[in-house]
């Protein structure tokens, strides 16, 4: 099903790139289970932004990819006194190019540019309303903030100015909520906005 969704090993490509280079820090900063309502809410939302945008038959496959790097990149800034500068640079660079890609992409196949802005914006939004915050601790401080970090889970240590990052996942309880609110609005959105049909052939439809 998945694989039924894209359009080209190009657009496969790009999929699993992207993919593989934002999905582990994403898992590891929101937790495998807000990952995974980040990766089923960005699916849901391309495709219904697809929908209400043209009646043409589109793939969307990359949709959930794109709001996992929406919700990297509201975490970047969220964080970015935490992060370290050349990686903070390096993923805004990579999904400039993903962003890139895709659009070149749409231009030689059924790909509709706006299923990807829908899903990084849902991506970012749902990414807002969780993005777990990064605790800066001075290893200087006191042994009993290694205590504490085995108790945390540990997104990243920093050796510079003998500081540590610990990061602890979000709730699930509020992630649950927080998609459970998204998926209403994505469902009012139907009634609101009609889908574009006039291009579709009746006779078809016989």
């Amino acid at each position: 099903m998945y694989l039924s969704q894209h359009t080209g090993i190009l657009h496969i490509g790009l999929g699993c790139w992207a993919l593989l280079t934002f999905g582990p820090r994403v898992c590891r900063a929101y937790g495998p289970f807000t990952f995974f309502l980040i990766y089923i809410l960005g699916g849901l939302s391309g495709n219904l932004t697809s929908f209400l945008h043209t009646p043409d038959p589109t793939v969307g496959g990359t949709g959930p990819v794109f709001a996992i790097i929406g919700a990297w990149l509201i975490y970047q800034y969220q964080n970015k006194d935490a992060i370290e500068k050349n990686v903070f640079e390096s993923m805004y660079q990579k999904a400039i190019f993903a962003t890139a890609i895709g659009f070149v992409l749409s231009v030689y196949g059924p790909i509709d540019d706006w299923t990807h802005f829908g899903s990084v914006f849902t991506g970012i939004a749902y990414g807002f309303m969780t993005c777990p915050t990064l605790l800066q601790i001075d290893n200087s401080s006191s042994s009993s903030s290694s205590s504490s970090s085995s108790s945390s889970s540990t997104l990243d240590t920093s050796k510079e100015n003998g500081m540590t990052l610990i990061s602890r996942n979000v709730d699930p309880c509020k992630s649950l909520v927080m998609f459970s609110i998204f998926v209403l609005v994505l469902s009012c959105l139907v009634f609101v906005f009609e889908p574009p049909l006039g291009s579709l052939d009746v006779d078809t439809l016989v």
